[in-house]
């Protein structure tokens, strides 16, 4: 409406000048006489500052156009965080049993398990191919049963009505994950983990409870024997699709030291789920 207005008032100015220096009646140049020449300079002052107007409002037009026409709400800013970006970080629960053989009288189900709580970091090699890096707090125990003859230091059996040794570990793991499908969307999709892990336990016990001497429950706990290691580590497999994910695990390490005992089961087997 203001340029309307404006374009309206130069064609008036550009009209009148054009009429006024024309040749017109003697009544018509007897006017223009008597208003003398400072008439006709003004209207060619007001023709030129319309037009000035003009010129320097069509750009601020133009820049509140394209304003207008522009989505706030789209971000201009690569985003690089993401499922199937450069970078993703989660946190995860897992829970593993702890299974295969082993010369100790285990007892195998949930007295014989890890839980593991940690947050993980993916950094995108490519289409295919990612690189992750966890850290997590892991509680191991393992169950002994106590009917069963046992090897020192847990033996000789009998007598007790449970035995246990657990570890609380702060681990670390590095793993090479393998994306099969290309095009999945920001999603992260079905993979396969190829895993190392290794951990400090930084608090270690032994447990048995029996029958007291004078009646009820006597539970007897040993803080840091040394013949718990301190530091336990393996290797793995990991298969996943997006959040959920089947684990199987190594232990390389000695899980007793010194101690001339047969090892606990080395295998764990377990499920994961990411919280993204």
């Amino acid at each position: 409406m203001c340029y309307e207005f404006i374009i309206k008032a130069i064609r008036g100015s550009m009209r009148n000048n054009f009429q006024e220096g024309k040749e017109g009646s003697p009544a018509a140049n007897a006017a223009r006489a008597a208003r003398g020449p400072g008439a006709f300079n003004g209207s060619w002052v007001a023709f030129s500052t319309g037009l000035l107007a003009l010129l320097l409002g069509a750009p601020a037009a133009r820049a509140q156009q394209v304003l207008l026409q522009t989505d706030v709400a789209e971000d201009t800013v690569l985003n690089r965080t993401g499922p199937n970006r450069r970078y993703f970080g989660h946190l995860y629960g897992g829970y593993a049993l702890a299974a295969g053989p082993s010369p100790l009288g285990m007892k195998y189900g949930f007295a014989s398990s890890e839980v593991q709580l940690g947050g993980r970091l993916k950094r995108r090699l490519g289409p295919f191919f990612a690189f992750n890096t966890d850290l997590r707090y892991a509680y191991l125990r393992y169950g002994l049963d106590p009917g069963a003859s046992q090897p020192a230091p847990f033996g000789p059996g009998g007598g007790f009505d449970s035995q246990s040794f657990s570890y609380h570990q702060v681990q670390g793991e590095a793993s090479l994950r393998l994306n099969p499908a290309r095009r999945r969307g920001n999603t992260v999709g079905r993979y396969l983990d190829v895993l190392a892990y290794g951990g400090w336990a930084f608090a270690t016990t032994y447990a048995t409870t029996g029958p007291g001497p004078s009646g009820g429950q006597l539970e007897v706990v040993a803080h840091r024997p040394d013949y718990l290691a301190r530091w336990l580590g393996g290797v793995g497999l990991r298969l996943g699709s997006n959040s959920v994910a089947l684990v199987g695990r190594y232990r390389l390490s000695e899980a007793l030291r010194g101690a001339g005992a047969p090892e606990p089961p080395r295998w764990q087997v377990g499920v994961e789920l990411g919280w993204f």
